[in-house]
């Protein structure tokens, strides 16, 4: 199914409201509307400098039962990658320290306590 911009206007919102309860306000969080292969969105980050592209794809293959939910939850799903970023960059690394992993993962514990 192509999405239009309307559905793009949605998933921005969503985005939005999602980073904000994630404490991710600080961020400067830039959108893409294009066809995507293989998934609904992607984002790409730079975390020391809190900057992130999220993308939505122009196509959504079904099936899916509501497709203004798929939309909510694929733009759940990617600001949650962001959430997740640091950690998913330090495991990624050989040197990194596992105190400061731990503190991170700390981090994560607490604002889902808040969420939850």
């Amino acid at each position: 199914m192509n999405l239009n911009q309307q559905h793009f206007e949605l998933f921005k919102l969503e985005c939005q409201k999602q980073l904000e309860r994630l404490g991710l306000k600080s961020w400067k969080v830039y959108y893409e509307f294009v066809f995507l292969k293989d998934c609904f969105g992607r984002a790409t980050w730079d975390y020391s400098g809190a900057v992130a592209t999220i993308c939505c794809s122009t196509y959504y293959q079904e099936p899916f039962d509501n497709l203004e939910q798929q939309i909510k939850e694929t733009a759940l799903h990617e600001c949650l990658e962001i959430f997740l970023g640091r950690i998913s960059f330090m495991a990624q690394r050989r040197d990194y320290i596992q105190q400061d992993f731990e503190k991170e993962i700390h981090s994560v514990i607490r604002t889902l306590e808040k969420l939850l």
